[in-house]
């Protein structure tokens, strides 16, 4: 009967452990029996996780217990020597391209789209109009981190400006950098040369427009710095707007659902703008002071972004790079001073998701569960499994992908709340010992001085 009564006093406390989880997502398995699994996160995974290392991310069986699981970043491309190249170009006179932005020249290609000849070109410059330099990457598009100019008089003294476009059709181009210098001075035997141009992007055909009429020398050819390692591009885009009441002086203020991994910032503002930026970050569990405004930490400063609409088209500056990743909360854009745009832009926060790798243990099917103040930090014990397993099968093996079904409420709100610290039932049992031993003591001397002043009574004559 006793044993009985226990089981019944424990059975809420089971249920509540089990629950203590504010949101879950069903698992489908893409393989019946494959072991292991992994699960890319979404946004309203990373919106329900309450703690930054997603320590309240897990995966639990068909009876509610939890699974050996490991939450892991998105992979990130090894760095590697960068390795120069001569890269395929032609020039285009100045007059090759349209209002609209497209080539007024025929090109040829071939199966693959590699450019083989375009007509109307010219081989070098001419002493009219300085070309158009353009560039067709290849299968290395993506691949470029910078690019070389190699002049053909290598002494002349220049001071000239591009434009960098790219394209994926040859037809509509963005603005890459609006404008680009390129300097080459020799005075005394000494060279001062900055002919290297900086490339963030994924588009097939770049191409430098002049800036100047006239002036630049023949070419004599184009290399690129290339990356072994690619970008995945799996970035996925969260985009804010901008809370009532603030501008571009004291800072728009936004506000992000979820700790998102952010490593890229981006901003919409209206047509034909160009502002410098301050961005800072905070967070409620970096509170200020007064424990209710957040303690801004900056970012960065001086981050020029730019809209611009041309012939109809809209292009916009390229994304901006963090130096890690970001998981707050609240964002603040500034503005520099009387630069601030005529609305509040849109802020767009680029991320790379991450996944959960989980072994099948216990019954199907599973469910992600997150959303926990009270989880505590858990070890991942995957790591040598994984490291042996790709040693075996290559360096790209992935475990076969498990998805997520659709979310629903588990715990909810409640599963937020910090649970009450246990009391210490030691220092209260203790404390209660010594009261009552001074109690004790207290008693026992109040006796005996009663007893001392009836002995003194009666032996009064």
């Amino acid at each position: 009967m006793i044993k009985r009564l226990l089981w019944l006093a424990l059975l809420p406390m089971s249920a509540q452990a089990a629950d203590d989880f504010a949101r879950q997502w069903p698992l489908q398995l893409s393989q019946a029996d494959a072991g292991a699994y992994r699960v890319t996160l979404d946004a309203p995974v990373y919106a329900a996780a309450y703690w930054r290392d997603l320590r309240d991310v897990r995966v639990i069986d068909a009876d509610g217990r939890p699974v050996a699981s490991a939450v892991y970043a998105a992979d990130t491309p090894v760095s590697a020597p960068l390795r120069t190249v001569e890269l395929q170009w032609f020039a285009l006179p100045a007059a090759a391209t349209s209002a609209d932005d497209d080539l007024s020249v025929v090109v040829e290609r071939d199966a693959r789209g590699r450019l083989l000849s375009i007509r109307n070109a010219i081989a070098g410059n001419t002493g009219a109009a300085d070309p158009i330099w353009l560039v067709d990457l290849g299968d290395d598009a993506g691949r470029l981190r910078a690019l070389s100019v190699d002049w053909a008089d290598p002494d002349a003294t220049l001071d000239l400006g591009y434009r960098l476009e790219g394209s994926d059709d040859l037809r509509g181009w963005q603005v890459l950098d609006p404008q680009v210098r390129l300097l080459q001075l020799n005075n005394q035997g000494r060279a001062l040369r900055n002919n290297r141009i900086k490339v963030h992007s994924d588009l097939r055909y770049l191409r430098l427009v002049p800036l100047q009429r006239a002036g630049a020398p023949a070419l004599r050819g184009l290399r690129g710095e290339l990356a072994d390692v690619r970008d995945s591009g799996d970035w996925q885009w969260q985009e804010l707007q901008a809370e009532a009441g603030g501008n571009g002086k004291d800072g728009y203020l936004y506000r992000l659902q979820g700790r998102l991994p952010v490593q890229r910032l981006d901003v919409r503002m209206p047509a034909n703008s160009a502002v410098s930026w301050t961005v800072s970050t905070g967070d409620p569990d970096r509170p200020a002071a007064d424990d209710r405004t957040p303690q801004w930490r900056p970012l960065i400063r001086g981050w020029n972004a730019w809209s611009l609409s041309e012939g109809g088209t809209q292009q916009y500056s390229a994304p901006l790079e963090t130096s890690g990743v970001i998981s707050d909360r609240q964002w603040r854009l500034q503005a520099e001073p009387g630069a601030a745009p005529a609305q509040a832009p849109l802020l767009r926060l680029g991320y790379r998701p991450g996944s959960v790798v989980f072994l099948a243990q216990g019954r199907a099917p599973y469910l992600l569960v997150a959303g926990s103040a009270n989880a505590g930090a858990v070890q991942a014990t995957l790591d040598p499994m994984l490291d042996a397993l790709r040693a075996r099968n290559g360096a790209q093996w992935q475990p076969p992908v498990a998805a997520l079904g659709e979310g629903a409420v588990r715990a909810g709100d409640v599963a937020y709340q910090p649970a009450r610290p246990p009391r210490d039932w030691k220092n209260l049992l203790l404390w209660a010992v010594l009261v009552l031993g001074a109690l004790l003591v207290a008693g026992f001397a109040f006796s005996l001085i009663r007893s001392g002043r009836k002995d003194g009574t009666d032996t009064q004559p």
